[in-house]
């Protein structure tokens, strides 16, 4: 039955939920993030080339003090394609339940990172939680050393 739990958790997400993994550099965290379309007089918001525009509301629990992380003032939560090429920076989060910024990316990433300022609009902190898009299940990211807990 223990192997099941984390298939029940996810089961228990909708489709427009993303469970936050966390990383070695961040045991006890955890995470789920919800996307809610952004406002529009249609009813569902789009860009100008066709990708849906969510706002990205979190809730964690488990963060420890960025300073326990390195160098870090905050956590800062990023959309991230999913070829790592594109970070759009979404806001500050802590523990608790949050609403962020807009991510607008057809596949994507959230990542919640300690960082050297709650204002950084480059990432170059210590990933503690990831998660995945509804839209791009089939990929895995996991192995990537950012996500192994490997300093960038």
């Amino acid at each position: 039955m223990r192997g099941l739990l984390p298939i029940i958790a996810l089961l228990a997400l909708g489709p427009y939920d993303i469970q936050l993994h966390n990383t070695p550099r961040a045991p006890n965290a955890q995470g789920t993030a919800r996307l809610v379309f952004a406002e529009s007089p249609f009813g569902v918001a789009v860009t100008t080339d066709g990708h849906a525009s969510y706002d990205v509301q979190l809730t964690m629990s488990g963060l420890p003090e960025p300073s326990t992380l390195g160098a870090y003032k905050a956590y800062v939560a990023w959309g991230v394609t999913t070829d790592l090429k594109q970070w759009r920076r979404l806001g500050t989060v802590a523990n608790g339940n949050s609403t962020v910024g807009r991510v607008e990316f057809n596949k994507f990433m959230l990542v919640i990172a300690a960082e050297s300022d709650s204002l950084v609009e480059k990432h170059a902190g210590a990933v503690a939680l990831s998660g995945t898009s509804p839209s791009s299940f089939l990929q895995m990211f996991l192995t990537h050393p950012m996500f192994r807990g490997v300093a960038p």
